[in-house]
């Protein structure tokens, strides 16, 4: 059995300042034998099929951005398995709607200089399978999403949604870890956001021995992950 610490939805170079360390605080915390990102670690904002903001940096700089954030990822946690999400492979999509095969795109691992994480679709863990979560949603996407495959599952993509919840039958129980996310409100690719009245939940998530667990990250004014304390540090 083992003990999986899962990062949520990170979308470098639009995360928290202080959900790094959030992240390094959690891994001291429960020590876990492996590391799940789960999806979205890239935001890509300027590659999309949507209009982006004009305050926000253009492809080749945002890329810079996050290749430099990115390493410190990787540094942190240098054996992690990164489920791809729907940010991150935009390139892959816009490549694909103009009939670019995907063997002359680069892999990820090779584009962002993570040589020893694994890129993949989803993942397995003591019967537990972890995805990023495209195409869920609701007020319990990972629920829904572990009673259509029958079994438990933890995803992020909803940034408003984090927690545990449950299913049961005769037989069974099943359940759905919503990992909630890392990002910052206040950076220009999350400006889409600013007149929702439902905001995103800055948490991580931790499943030891198959049994989940929701983090939710201290980050309000005098808390240890305040963004205040993070100044100049990115």
């Amino acid at each position: 059995m083992t003990r999986v610490l899962v990062i949520g939805d990170v979308h470098e170079p639009a995360a928290h300042p202080g959900y790094l360390a959030f992240c390094q605080y959690l891994e001291e915390k429960w020590n876990p034998d492996r590391v799940v990102f789960i999806g979205d670690l890239l935001d890509m904002h300027a590659v999309s099929f949507h209009a982006s903001e004009p305050d926000a940096s253009g492809a080749e700089d945002e890329a810079e951005q996050t290749r430099r954030l990115v390493s410190a990822w990787h540094d942190a946690f240098p054996a992690a398995t990164v489920t791809i999400g729907n940010h991150d492979e935009r390139v892959h999509r816009m490549a694909s709607s103009v009939n670019i095969p995907a063997r002359f795109i680069r892999k990820f691992a090779d584009v962002w200089d993570t040589p020893t994480w694994k890129w993949v679709r989803d993942v397995v863990i003591d019967r537990v399978t972890y995805v990023h979560g495209t195409g869920f949603g609701g007020a319990t996407p990972a629920l829904n999403a572990a009673k259509k495959s029958m079994g438990s599952i933890v995803c992020g993509h909803v940034h408003s949604v984090g927690g545990v919840h449950w299913a049961a039958g005769p037989t069974a129980r099943i359940f759905g870890l919503d990992t909630g996310c890392g990002v910052d409100i206040e950076h220009a690719a999350m400006r889409y956001g600013r007149n929702m009245l439902t905001k995103p939940i800055l948490s991580a998530g931790v499943v030891i021995d198959g049994y989940p667990y929701h983090e939710p990250m201290p980050m309000g004014r005098g808390e240890p992950f305040h963004r205040s304390k993070f100044r100049g540090k990115r």
